[in-house]
């Protein structure tokens, strides 16, 4: 008898499906590539939801293609014994590899091979879990005479999964050894301390109990649904009806994951959307939107562009610390809300461009922002310490939403984008060529992908010729998505795509040199280890360009890392969070953070100068702005909280509701409380 096989019912019918084996063999074996390294360290946590994240996908598809097998090899309304399941296992092996062989050679071209081909690999470990359950099943029960239980059943097939886990494991090692180790320190797991290991292993041993759970609820639903078809039809409906209801729940589950998804996202676009305390009123300057001069209401620009224009720089301030005359920036934001009219929002933007004094500047900077509006505020000031004041920033909104939401906008943001362009073409053109201002692009992430694709016109096709014909004279392009247009047909066909050598690739600004006196370029700024340039969504079935052929890979992306289905998508997704924390004021190369770039990025674009001194300045500069820019944030959020909890408790009271200034008038002004606290020396743009 096995240990648990004198245990019948539930647990036992559940333990000796087929289906169940291989899905848990299937579960088992995708357990290695886990721990592979990816872009960058991911926490215990991370790791231990990865993992379970990829064990149970695995599980679900094995044991849907073991089903498929069984149902496609069985009479109808009958299961296979066990000499016909053998004959479907190696026909699945052998099947399964062929399908696989002969659709890997187009993968990389195309994604319905590049499924195929993964489906080919799922079919023929499903067949080999299957063969083996039932092998197991016949010596175990059969020979030996062992009552079924977990121990007869579940454990020969997390054995058959662990050797092929075994398998893997060297076979990375020998990769390794052959290929060498990229940065070694930066291992696949960071951080990895006691009470991180603990949580960790909490969350795994939750893990490993919900997924017992899931699998053996799983089962439980799939057979009552096999009895359901069986009553609905009369009579038995065999391996067909197991196939069919462990295919329902699959498509259920992944109905519903969609679901939460969409459900979360849309909570966050939710939360994003407040206006701050510590950005309560408009900006007083005559050169920034929905001040004095603007038309442009304050409450159309979103969250960001409220920030952006509060947060200009003075002239003041930009001479104090370049030590040279200096004149007041100007900052105009198209706000979203203005005009639901994307040329009604273009003309407004031009207007307000007018009115506050653009085109009296030397340089005029579209900067296109991200999803939510955001275009980065040290990107701004590093623009304005260097031109001395003398440039006009112009962000355009198209969406204020974040950028995983904005994904579907970007041809809507293209064509704001192009039309303002047009615009501030058309309206240079009556300005004598000796004053007239210089036009550049600027972008980071989602906003260096709409600035680069505006050059690829009415037409979609791109080229860097498009960006003349717009007036552009150079532009920044920081952290470049993988989504890109530009980017993808540039890195494929350089030469095609710009013939003249206009656009420059760098992994950090001073690995090229400052362009001559009176040019511009246009520069793409992209880590080696940045996640959102490398991401994308085709990864669930093919291989990204940058995990080809070891000795071919970019620095930093690990050489003996094998590429696997699913796997390698679930951990750059992971990379993807990673890639994009930050702390303020601490600027560091480090996946997609260019803080560190921008000013030298800036320099080695535009032509700007900037002294040994000045440059220092300027950085320390960013840094410190960052922080405090950052802290008063945070403390006004939590002061708002604070007033808000009181008057909840004085509703509950039944008490009149006050105004705190009653109490003590400086709580009446954030930015007072901020400077009696020592956060700041004054109000904001002091």
């Amino acid at each position: 008898m096995g240990f648990i096989g004198g245990r019948s019912g539930l647990l036992t019918r559940w333990a000796t499906d087929t289906p169940v084996q291989a899905g848990i063999a299937g579960a088992s074996w995708s357990i290695a590539g886990t721990f592979a390294r990816g872009l960058l360290p991911r926490d215990p946590m991370q790791q231990a939801v990865s993992t379970g994240v990829v064990a149970a996908t695995h599980y679900e598809l094995t044991a849907t293609a073991w089903a498929t097998l069984q149902a496609l090899g069985a009479l109808p309304g009958q299961r296979p014994g066990a000499r016909a399941n053998l004959v479907i296992s190696g026909a699945g092996i052998v099947g399964g590899l062929a399908m696989s062989a002969l659709a890997d050679r187009a993968s990389d071209e195309s994604m319905t091979a590049a499924a195929l081909g993964t489906a080919g690999r799922i079919t023929a470990f499903a067949a080999l879990a299957g063969g083996a359950a039932t092998g197991w099943d016949h010596l175990l029960h059969r020979r030996f005479g062992l009552t079924p239980g977990l121990d007869t059943t579940m454990l020969p097939a997390v054995a058959t999964g662990a050797s092929v886990v075994a398998f893997s494991l060297l076979n990375r090692s020998r990769r390794a050894a052959k290929y060498g180790i990229v940065e070694p320190d930066r291992r696949a797991v960071a951080g990895v301390g006691v009470r991180s290991a603990l949580r960790a292993g909490g969350v795994g041993v939750v893990s490993g109990l919900a997924f017992t759970a899931a699998t053996a609820g799983e089962q439980v639903a799939a057979h009552a649904l096999e009895r359901g078809m069986d009553r609905a039809l009369g009579r038995e409906s065999g391996a067909l009806g197991t196939l069919l209801a462990h295919g329902l729940i699959l498509g259920t589950l992944t109905a519903g994951g969609l679901q939460a998804l969409n459900i979360v996202t849309k909570q966050i676009q939710r939360r994003d959307d407040i206006v701050e305390p510590a950005y309560p009123a408009p900006p007083t300057s005559r050169h920034v939107s929905a001040g004095p001069a603007s038309a442009m209401p304050f409450d159309s620009l979103g969250k960001e562009g409220r920030r952006f224009v509060l947060m200009a720089l003075s002239a003041d301030q930009i001479a104090g610390l370049m030590g040279e005359p200096a004149v007041d920036p100007v900052r105009v934001v198209g706000g979203f809300e203005v005009s639901a009219d994307i040329e009604e929002r273009a003309r407004l933007t031009l207007q307000d461009m007018e009115a506050t004094g653009a085109f009296e500047r030397s340089l005029i900077c579209v900067g296109s922002p991200t999803g939510v509006g955001y275009f980065n505020y040290s990107v701004a000031e590093a623009l304005e310490y260097l031109t001395r004041g003398d440039c006009a920033i112009v962000v355009p909104q198209y969406a204020l939403v974040p950028s995983a939401l904005a994904l579907t906008k970007t041809h809507e943001a293209e064509e704001l984008t192009r039309q303002v362009l047009v615009g501030i073409r058309d309206r240079l053109a009556l300005i004598p060529a000796e004053r007239r201002p210089r036009v550049v692009l600027v972008g980071e992430s989602l906003g260096a992908n709409v600035a680069l694709d505006v050059a690829a016109g009415p037409s979609g096709y791109p080229s860097t010729a498009g960006f003349a014909t717009l007036g552009v004279a150079g532009g920044v392009y920081l952290g470049v998505p993988f989504r890109t247009r530009m980017w993808n047909a540039w890195r494929e066909a350089p030469h095609h795509v710009d013939p003249q050598g206009l656009l420059d690739l760098v992994s950090q600004p001073d690995e090229i040199a400052p362009p001559p006196p009176g040019r511009m370029r246009h520069l793409m700024v992209v880590h080696h280890d940045d996640p959102v340039n490398k991401y994308g969504f085709r990864m669930v079935l093919q291989p990204p360009w940058w995990m080809g052929p070891p000795a071919t890979r970019p620095p930093l992306v690990p050489r003996e890392t094998k590429y696997r289905p699913i796997t390698s998508f679930v951990l750059a997704t992971v990379d993807l969070f990673n890639g994009m924390q930050s702390k303020p004021g601490t600027f560091v190369r480090r996946g997609h953070d260019y803080r560190i770039d921008i000013r030298l990025g800036l320099q080695n674009a535009f032509g700007l100068s900037a002294s040994p001194e000045q440059a220092e300045a300027i950085e320390a500069a960013l840094r410190s702005r960052e922080q405090e820019w950052a802290t008063r944030r945070m403390v006004a959020r939590k002061l708002d909280k604070a007033r808000q909890s009181i008057q909840r408790q004085l509703e509950e009271w039944g008490s009149a509701p006050i105004e705190i200034a009653d109490l003590d008038p400086t709580l009446a002004d954030t930015p007072s409380v901020l400077a009696r606290l020592g956060v700041i020396s004054g109000p904001p743009g002091a």
